[in-house]
C-alpha cells in the first residue's frame, strides 16, 4: 500500500468530485429538457381539453337541430329517415 500516498488519494478525490460534477450536471440538464417537456404536454393537453369540449358542443347543437328538423317532419306527416350516425359509448357521457 505505498502507491496509496495523500497526493494519490487527493488525486482520487479530486477526479472522482469531477465526475460526479459532471454527471449532476447532465442530470441538471435533463431534469429541465423534462420539466420543458412536461409543460408543453400539459399545455397541448389542455389545448386538447378546450377543442373536444367545443367539438362537442357543436354535435349536441347539431342534434337538437336534427331532433327540431325531425319533429318537423313528423307534423307535416312526413317519416324522418333513421339516423345514420351512432354515438360511441365513451362519448355518450359527454354528448
Amino acid at each position: 500500500m505505498t502507491w496509496l500516498t495523500a497526493e494519490v488519494i487527493q488525486a482520487l478525490g479530486a477526479a472522482f468530485a469531477m465526475v460526479i460534477t459532471a454527471w449532476t450536471a447532465h442530470q441538471a440538464r435533463e431534469v429541465k429538457r423534462l420539466r420543458e417537456r412536461v409543460e408543453e404536454l400539459e399545455q397541448q393537453q389542455k389545448d386538447e381539453q378546450q377543442r373536444f369540449r367545443a367539438a362537442a358542443k357543436v354535435i349536441r347543437q347539431l342534434r337538437r337541430y336534427a331532433d327540431d328538423l325531425c319533429d318537423a317532419m313528423r307534423r307535416a306527416g312526413l317519416v324522418p329517415p333513421p339516423s345514420p350516425v351512432v354515438i360511441p359509448p365513451e362519448l355518450a357521457e359527454e354528448i
